[in-house]
């Protein structure tokens, strides 16, 4: 499964470290979940301040999604 979580999370000028912190999980964790060696935690999108579609390429297409906050890739 792809992810996007380096894209949302250096916007936000979080660091692997500090984003790992604000969702209870070490930097590692972060590393390997955005090398995608490991599955991803749903916390993740919340830390990151946005939809879990926009996080992680469920499909593998390069597109998302949602109803909920009717947004879309």
């Amino acid at each position: 499964m792809r992810n996007r979580i380096e894209k949302y999370r250096k916007p936000l000028g979080l660091s692997q470290q500090r984003l790992g912190k604000k969702v209870g999980v070490s930097r590692i964790s972060i590393n390997k979940i955005e090398t995608g060696k490991t599955i991803p935690s749903l916390k993740l999108a919340n830390a990151l301040d946005t939809c879990i579609y926009k996080i992680f390429d469920l499909d593998q297409e390069e597109t998302y999604s949602c109803k909920k906050c009717d947004s879309s890739n």
